[in-house]
């Protein structure tokens, strides 16, 4: 038994055949569009054993190049996925070995975060813990096709929804709802961009990433022109939502899934976000739809209109497993956010060394000029990579630091609700 890199694309027709068996016997033709067709794909992250028989693979795992933006920063990150093995060779821990592989793999490649959405105790040898929330539950958030169409107007001589309006910064201004088209796509990044940096959305997506996730989601038959909505305000563009709008995409729902979904909804500005509420009502009447799907962050300005006119909210997350698997590189690259952040509090006066301990790593980074005072923080790995993500708060902790630089910790680790957006994923 040995473990090698496929070998690309003379596997092909045999990595199909493994993937269909092992993961995707009801539509390996999703699977055949998408593998080896990503931006990054490189075949030493895919690793396989071989089987009995000639041209069988008996077991298979792979590394999805992903990056994480936290902040204004981006850390690359492995997702681990397609870890498989035929049954009739299952009793060998050919999975253990791909994954001790895998992690090597990881080193190689400079990753600072593991990401998996396998079964955890398949993973807890590497010390994976849930630090990520996916949008896709035994939930969903919703609201009802007629209340949407509601959306892109207020009633000023109906006492409620001129509060309503007045608390969301509606100012009655003229906007232009539209789809989508390739040249929005500069302003596509920023705002995407900047709902990142609030923890709306976890993955990084340049502009390769962008062309490609477009391209592969029409190539199968998940996204057509009207299904990119953008809001356009004197010409300029300030908001977006993206819709899948004729099949379900909650996996763990099942039948009671909506069948009409936004997946992805950006911008601040009121009068937009409730011009794009009402064109998405209207799209999921032409279908027939009577209930919309909301995958999208509770806390975003998005949500707040489709509140405002009804919709229901089911927060429970699921979970995104991960490890921390380079400290040193993980707080270098995260090291001007966490400055940024201490700039933008009352501590910014001040100089910190703080000297970081696992269980397994230490580092230290300084924040700002001068003479540091040292903050010592010594927590599990598990524990920090969810300080890190914002899946926890220092108030999660109460041993590791010491009380008198909780206030600091606060600042420097804020409490969010990280997420990975279902256009990433599906």
């Amino acid at each position: 038994m040995s473990i090698r890199p496929i070998r690309w694309p003379q596997d092909r027709p045999a990595l199909l055949n493994h993937l269909r068996q092992v993961h995707f016997p009801d539509d390996p033709d999703l699977m055949a569009a998408w593998y080896g067709s990503t931006p990054e794909f490189d075949p030493q992250d895919c690793l396989v054993i071989d089987g009995g028989v000639e041209g069988e693979i008996a077991a298979h795992a792979m590394i999805v190049p992903r990056q994480f933006q936290i902040g204004e920063n981006v850390l690359p990150v492995a997702e681990i996925a397609l870890v498989g093995v035929l049954d009739e060779y299952r009793g060998h821990r050919y999975e253990y070995m791909l994954l001790d592989a895998i992690h090597e793999r990881m080193t190689d490649r400079g990753d600072a975060l593991g990401l998996s959405f396998d079964a955890p105790s398949l993973l807890e040898s590497w010390h994976y813990e849930y630090a990520v929330g996916l949008y896709m539950t035994s939930f969903e958030s919703s609201i009802a096709t007629d209340l949407a169409l509601r959306a892109g107007r207020w009633d000023s001589t109906h006492s409620y929804q001129r509060r309503m309006a007045d608390r969301l910064g509606a100012n009655r201004q003229t906007v232009s709802a539209r789809r989508f088209y390739i040249n929005d796509l500069p302003a596509i990044q920023a705002l995407y961009r900047a709902a990142s940096a609030e923890g709306h959305y976890l993955f990084a997506r340049d502009e390769e990433t962008w062309s490609w996730q477009l391209n592969h989601l029409t190539r199968t038959g998940r996204n057509d022109p009207d299904d990119f909505l953008v809001a356009e305000i004197d010409n300029r563009l300030v908001a977006y939502a993206r819709l899948v709008t004729q099949m379900p995409v909650n996996v763990f729902l099942g039948d009671g899934a909506a069948r009409f979904s936004v997946i992805e909804a950006v911008g601040h500005n009121a009068d937009a976000l409730d011009a794009l509420l009402g064109e998405i009502g209207r799209a999921a009447q032409t279908f027939n739809q009577d209930r919309i799907g909301l995958f999208v962050h509770p806390d975003s300005a998005f949500m707040q209109h489709a509140l405002a006119r009804g919709a229901t909210v089911r927060h429970f997350t699921g979970g995104g497993l991960l490890r921390l698997h380079n400290l040193e590189q993980a707080l270098r690259l995260l090291t001007p956010t966490l400055d940024a952040r201490r700039l933008n509090s009352r501590f910014a006066a001040r100089t910190y060394r703080l000297e970081i301990r696992t269980e397994h790593d230490s580092t230290g980074i300084t924040l700002g000029m001068g003479d540091p005072e040292t903050v010592d923080i010594e927590v599990p790995a598990t524990t920090l990579t969810r300080l890190i993500t914002g899946w926890y708060g220092i108030d999660h902790l109460t041993i590791g630091y010491h009380e008198r630089y909780a206030d600091l910790l606060r600042v420097l680790f804020p409490r969010r609700d990280p997420k990975l957006g279902l256009a990433d994923l599906i």
